[in-house]
């Protein structure tokens, strides 16, 4: 085996074992006073990788934040909102179709929410 070979079958073995290694895909989205990301569930209870959602207020300026999220399945947006301040968050309760969408926003009250894109 050349030189070359030898390199290309290392690469795709080295890709072969970090693609293992590597954690499951996971859903994040950031604003500039809110962070929310999904977890893993048991792969025997959801069909999708992503079964929580969390959400987290990283700014101490007053205002509460929320993540919406997509079920798999049923296609419905749902809200998880954290109003307790700054370096607090919450969790949803475990969601069985798994999650295909999240977007965090930050509420100002009478003004728009900031909130980031939705990651999908």
């Amino acid at each position: 085996m050349n030189k070359s070979m030898k390199n290309i079958c290392g690469v795709a073995l080295a890709g072969i074992f970090l693609l293992g290694a590597s954690p499951a895909y996971s859903l994040s989205a950031n604003t500039n006073g809110a962070a929310a990301w999904t977890s893993e569930c048991n792969k025997t209870q959801c069909k999708n990788d992503d079964g929580y959602v969390w959400v987290k207020d990283i700014k101490a300026d007053g205002h509460p934040v929320k993540a919406q999220y997509e079920r798999a399945l049923s296609g419905n947006v749902d809200t998880l909102w954290e109003k307790r301040g700054n370096g607090n968050s919450s969790v949803s309760s475990f969601v069985s179709e798994g999650i295909v969408a999240l977007k965090t926003c930050e509420y100002i009250n009478n003004w728009p929410d900031d909130c980031s894109g939705w990651d999908r």
